[in-house]
C-alpha cells in the first residue's frame, strides 16, 4: 500500500463482495491491534452494530453504492469503540475510511432505539400492506362484480334488440323491420340497375274460419306451424317477415325472375301437401319484381294486388304481376 495512503490519521480498508477486510493501512492495524490475517468486517463489530450494519448498511450499499457517515461500534478488548465509516464501490470491491469519534453513552440505546423504531416501522408498513391488499382484492371484487353486471346488460340489450327485430308469436321479422329492408332494398336496386329483386306478399287462405271454428289459441299454432314451413322452404338471403295477421312477405334476393317463381310455387304446394300438426291450411301468393320506377310503396301495393288477384281466382294459387 502507499506510504502516504498507510500513514494517514484514519483507517482505509478494502472490503471483498463477502465483505471480507483483504487489504488496510498501518493505522486502521494500530487501531484495531491486528495483523494482516482476513477477517470479516462483521466480526469487528459489536453486537448492535452488526444489526445496524445488516439493517442499514448492507441495504445502503447495494443500492446506492456507497455508505456515508454511518455511526458502527468496534470491540477492542470487550470494549466499545465508536468509529464513522464512509465506504464506496469500485470495481466490485469496497473501499472505506473509518474515523475515531468521542464515547457517547446514548450511543448503544440509539442503536436499540433505532432497531425498535425501524421494527415499529416495518409493522406499520406490513399493516397498511395488508390494508391495502384488502382494499385491492374489494376493488378487484366490485370490478368482477360490475363487468358481470355488465355481460348481463348486454345479454339483455341482444335480447330486447332480437325482440324489437322478430314478430313474438312465430320468431319472424316483424312487419318494421320488414318495411326498412325493403326501403333500403330499393335504394339499391334503383342506385344498381343490375341487382333486381323480387316481392312475395301472402296469407292463409281462410284462416277467419279457423279461429271462428278452433279458436285464436289453435290459430296461433297454425300460424306458428306456416313460419316453420315457409323457413324449410325460403332461407337465406331472403327475407322472410310476419307483416300482420295471418299476412307473410318474403324479400327474394335473386336477380332470376324464373327462380323466384319456381321457389314461390315449391312453397305453395309445400304447405298444401305437407302433414300439418295442428289444422291444415293453404296459402295465396301474390309476387312481382322490381321496376326502376318502383317506389316501397309502388312495388308492395302491385305484389298486394296480385294476391288478391289469386283469392278471386280460387285461392291456393301464385299470382305474378
Amino acid at each position: 500500500m502507499d506510504e502516504q495512503l498507510d500513514r494517514i490519521p484514519c483507517g482505509f480498508f478494502v472490503l471483498n463482495e463477502d465483505f471480507e477486510i483483504i487489504d488496510m493501512n498501518q493505522t486502521l492495524r494500530n487501531i484495531l491491534k491486528s495483523g494482516s490475517e482476513t477477517v470479516h468486517f462483521q466480526d469487528l463489530l459489536t453486537l448492535p452494530s452488526r444489526i445496524y450494519f445488516q439493517t442499514y448498511f448492507l441495504p445502503a450499499i447495494s443500492v446506492h453504492k456507497q455508505v456515508r457517515e454511518m455511526y458502527l461500534n468496534f470491540k477492542l478488548d470487550n470494549q466499545s469503540l465508536p468509529v464513522l465509516v464512509n465506504v464506496n464501490e469500485r470495481d466490485g470491491l469496497y473501499e472505506g475510511i473509518i474515523v475515531k469519534i468521542k464515547t457517547r453513552d446514548e450511543y448503544e440505546t440509539q442503536m436499540l432505539t433505532a432497531k425498535k423504531n425501524a421494527e415499529r416501522v416495518q409493522k406499520e408498513t406490513d399493516l397498511a400492506n395488508d390494508k391495502l391488499q384488502a382494499l385491492l382484492h374489494n376493488v378487484e371484487s366490485k370490478q368482477l362484480e360490475l363487468q358481470a353486471k355488465q355481460r348481463e346488460l348486454e345479454e339483455l340489450n341482444s335480447e330486447l334488440q332480437i325482440l324489437a327485430a322478430h314478430d313474438e308469436l312465430t320468431g319472424l321479422c316483424n312487419r318494421r323491420v320488414f318495411r326498412k329492408q325493403l326501403a333500403e332494398q330499393v335504394d339499391y336496386a334503383r342506385e344498381n340497375s343490375s341487382s333486381p329483386f323480387s316481392l312475395a306478399i301472402l296469407d292463409i287462405d281462410h284462416f277467419k274460419k279457423v279461429n271462428d271454428i278452433y279458436g285464436h289459441a289453435v290459430g296461433d299454432q297454425v300460424l306458428i306451424e306456416l313460419a316453420r314451413k315457409m323457413e324449410l322452404i325460403i332461407s337465406e338471403p331472403h327475407l322472410l317477415a310476419r307483416i300482420g295477421g295471418e299476412e307473410f312477405a318474403i324479400i327474394f334476393h335473386e336477380k332470376d325472375s324464373a327462380k323466384v317463381t319456381n321457389l314461390t310455387e315449391e312453397l305453395r304446394l309445400f304447405v298444401a301437401s305437407s302433414k300439418w300438426e295442428s289444422i291444415a291450411v293453404t296459402i295465396s301468393v301474390g309476387v312481382t319484381q322490381f321496376r326502376v320506377e318502383d317506389t316501397a310503396n309502388s312495388l308492395f301495393t302491385r305484389a298486394d294486388d296480385a294476391l288478391y288477384e289469386s283469392k278471386r281466382n280460387g285461392r291456393n294459387i301464385v299470382t305474378i304481376i
